[in-house]
C-alpha cells in the first residue's frame, strides 16, 4: 500500500447545499483560517487505505489537507495571473502540484500530497514518503479522466454529481487503486477498466 489517501474537493466554498458529504468536517484549524478565500472547505469524496486514517480524527485529517492543497492551488493560480493570460485561458487552466507533509499529530509518517484541479474540483492522493513521483502524478490524471469519463464532464462542478452515485466512485478507485497501490496504467486499460465498470452498473 503506497497511496494513504484520496480526496475530492472543491476549490470554493459550498453555499445552499441541500445534503452536505459525510465527509465533510467542522471549520479546521491554524493554516485554514488564513486563506485567501475564506469558508468552509467542504469534501466531495474520500477514502483512506490506512489504519491511521480511518482513526476518529478521519474528518478532520480530510478537511485539513483539502485547506492546504487549497492554499496551493490558489498560490498556483496566483501565479499564472502574473503572465497576463487571457480569464478565458485561466478558466481552463487545469492546475498541478506536489508537497511534502511532515510527522504531525494527523500524521505519524510523512507524506507526499499530489493535487490536480479540474473545474471548480481538485483531486488528491495522500502517498507515503517514497512513492514513485512520476508514477502517482500519472495515475492521478488518469483517474482524474476516469471520474470524468463515467460521471460526465460536469462530474467537477458539483458535488451532487458524484454523491448520487458514491458506491460507483469507490468502485472505481478499487480498480484504479487497489486497496491503495499504485499501478502501471494506461490510457487502454483505463477505458477496459471505464467499460467493466459501466457494464456492472447499468442495470
Amino acid at each position: 500500500m503506497v497511496v494513504y489517501g484520496f480526496l475530492l474537493h472543491g476549490t470554493a466554498p459550498e453555499t445552499g447545499s441541500s445534503k452536505p458529504p459525510p465527509t465533510s468536517a467542522s471549520a479546521s484549524e491554524g493554516k485554514d483560517k488564513k486563506q485567501s478565500s475564506s469558508g468552509e472547505i467542504v469534501v466531495w469524496a474520500c477514502r483512506f487505505y490506512d489504519k491511521e486514517g480511518n482513526n476518529k480524527l478521519s474528518c478532520i485529517r480530510a478537511k485539513a489537507v483539502a485547506s492546504r492543497v487549497k492554499q496551493e492551488f490558489f498560490v498556483s493560480r496566483d501565479d499564472e495571473n502574473t503572465t497576463h493570460q487571457s480569464s478565458e485561458l485561466q478558466s481552463r487552466m487545469n492546475a498541478r502540484g506536489v508537497f511534502r507533509l511532515p510527522p504531525s499529530k494527523l500524521f505519524s509518517r510523512p507524506k507526499t500530497v499530489h493535487w490536480l484541479s479540474r473545474s471548480r474540483a481538485l483531486c488528491t492522493l495522500i502517498c507515503e514518503e517514497r512513492t514513485n513521483v512520476l508514477l502517482a502524478a500519472s495515475q492521478l490524471e488518469l483517474l482524474v479522466e476516469g471520474i470524468s469519463k463515467h460521471f460526465g464532464p460536469n462530474a467537477f462542478l458539483s458535488p451532487k454529481i458524484v454523491n448520487e452515485k458514491p458506491e460507483e466512485l469507490y468502485m472505481l478507485l478499487d480498480r484504479i487503486l487497489p486497496c491503495g497501490n499504485l499501478q502501471f496504467l494506461s490510457e487502454v486499460d483505463i477505458k477496459r477498466e471505464l467499460a467493466e465498470l459501466a457494464a456492472l452498473t447499468s442495470g
